[in-house]
């Protein structure tokens, strides 16, 4: 039996590569070669070959040949058009010539129907700029030629054209009305072309078909809500609003939004139609409610924050909402100006000191917020209601955070009363002001400190620092009175500086001098203290 592999029909794609992917042959040769391969169709590998070969192809004349043999070919035989319309594709986008350019635009319009790819292809076309007028009349008309564009080559068109020039912009969206629905998915892709940099025929042909919609999803109003607040065309609100009215049901940001507009928005027209709308919605319930107190933390509109405060403030009573209020102001306080945030702790006073998370979010948003008044305000709201014993970490921290004197005092005059036994992280605090020379409250803490300092490492050092470099009579007693508590290692270089300092009392040098005496004292040090005497009045202090 004759080998099949050996019969002319078979060896054909062999040539097909050999010859016409070779920049040598012959023309007589190539075109032969394409004549057998006509008359061989039947063979799958013949199809496959040419396809291969084709981009390969360098001379117009066979390239020519070629193209119009596979544009002939009768697609409706393959059983996958994937590869010849893939090889049709990567000529166009090598070919320079525009006529072929444009002949092969229309041969692919001829399938546009078999390969979803295709009409993906005409959209990315139709964002170029560098198109010749034929090619760009060849993408228009296949794209106008569409009956049904599906939601991707929609998304497709509208997103290649985003920052496109109008008339463009305008192409994508004439595609876009030609999707079916417009479902949440495009809600992405619209966005940007009612923004108020855009043409205003634009931004109004997307309104007005969504306001004829008879229903839209809630994922629209992420669309219309910026219209309604930024556009300053009445028109294209009101159309914005028409649209939004569309919209079943309605959810926490579109309540919020009808009740900005019916009191905020500069047209009397459209402030009643939104006051109008309110009216069709029933009663809210608490977990509408919850949900819009959750928008005070996410919404950057001041005029809507105040709205939205306004409606909240009668249901301070659920813990959920005045929760999530007092989070949404602990989280960003600084961006509420003087009229939402008087609003805010207005809502939030009668919870401090009963409500321990209010009292908590309210004490971390004081850190945060640049008016001085307003973190006196939060204090004056907090001090006397809440636990220090619960409370004392965020206290101490906003002290040492504090620059402004008279909240710093406030916030001392908490502390101050507090067991350092008990509250050891108070010490470090007050051994950083006993050591600041500018600090107000040094006499206070030498107090506090003098009881406790055999109880704690950092004490005796601070106690040092007055003796060696301070004058002020009560300061020095009172830490002297500290340094001489049993338990506290005495260093004769500082109690030889008290006893030496004649600006202080003589009962406090005294008793730095009798605990000298009780010091073993070397031959150096007993002639400095011998020295320190001998300059004194006669029964000044006492060595016996």
């Amino acid at each position: 039996m004759e080998n099949s592999t050996q019969r002319p029909e078979h060896a054909l794609p062999g040539l097909i590569r050999k010859v016409l992917g070779s920049p040598h042959s012959e023309q007589v040769i190539k075109a032969q070669i394409i004549q057998m391969a006509s008359q061989n169709l039947h063979v799958p590998e013949v199809t496959t070959a040419l396809l291969e070969v084709l981009p390969l192809t360098k001379d117009k004349e066979t390239r020519d040949q070629l193209l119009r043999f596979l544009s002939a070919l009768n697609t409706s035989r393959f059983a996958d058009t994937g590869a010849l319309f893939q090889a049709l594709l990567d000529v166009y986008r090598q070919e320079k010539d525009r006529d072929t350019r444009t002949t092969l635009l229309y041969r692919l319009q001829e399938s546009i129907h078999q390969d979803p790819r295709l009409a993906v292809f005409f959209v990315e076309l139709s964002g170029q700029e560098n198109l010749s007028e034929q090619e760009r009349i060849a993408v228009q008309d296949t794209l106008a030629s569409l009956p049904v564009i599906t939601e991707d080559i929609a998304l497709a068109a509208l997103l290649k054209n985003v920052n496109a020039p109008t008339i463009l912009q305008l192409q994508a969206i004439e595609i876009a009305e030609k999707c079916p629905s417009w479902s949440a998915q495009m809600v992405a892709g619209l966005q940007p072309y009612l923004d108020v940099k855009n043409d205003r025929g634009i931004r109004f042909r997307i309104l007005q078909r969504l306001a004829a919609a008879r229903l839209l999803e809630p994922a629209y109003a992420d669309v219309l809500i910026p219209v309604l607040r930024t556009d300053n065309d009445v028109l294209a609100r009101h159309e914005a609003l028409n649209a939004l009215s569309r919209i079943k049901p309605w959810n926490e940001a579109i309540l919020l939004q009808l009740l900005w507009s019916s009191s905020h928005d500069g047209d009397a027209g459209i402030r009643s139609q939104a006051l109008a709308l309110q009216g069709e919605q029933p009663e809210r319930t608490n977990e509408q409610l919850i949900s819009m107190a959750g928008l005070l933390a996410t919404d950057r509109s001041e005029g809507v924050r105040l709205t939205l405060l306004q409606q909240l403030k009668p249901v301070m009573r659920i813990a959920e909402i005045r929760n999530k209020v007092a989070t949404a102001f602990a989280g960003n306080p600084g961006v509420f100006n003087d009229e939402e945030f008087n609003q805010l702790t207005d809502m939030l006073a009668p919870y401090a000191g009963r409500d321990e998370q209010v009292s908590q979010l309210l004490l971390q948003s004081i850190k945060d917020l640049p008016s001085t008044s307003q973190r006196q305000k939060v204090l004056q709201l907090l001090i006397g209601k809440i636990s220090l014993e619960k409370m004392l970490d965020p206290v101490v921290q906003l002290f040492t955070r504090e620059h402004n004197e008279a909240l710093r005092e406030v916030l001392f005059n908490q502390i101050k009363a507090l067991s350092v036994s008990r509250h050891p992280q108070l010490v470090d605090i007050f051994c950083a002001e006993l050591t600041e020379p500018g600090s107000p409250f040094r006499v206070t803490c030498a107090g506090i400190l003098a009881n406790a300092a055999e109880l704690y490492a950092q004490i005796p050092p601070a106690l040092e620092d007055v003796l060696l470099y301070d004058n002020e009579r009560e300061l020095v007693r009172l830490c002297l009175d500290g340094y001489l508590r049993p338990g506290v290692d005495k260093k004769f270089d500082v109690l030889i500086q008290v006893v030496k300092n004649e600006l202080i009392d003589n009962a406090s040098r005294q008793k730095a001098l009798d605990a000298i005496l009780k010091l073993s004292l070397d031959e150096h040090q007993q002639e400095t203290m011998a020295n320190a005497l001998s300059g004194l009045k006669p029964g000044t202090l006492k060595t016996s």
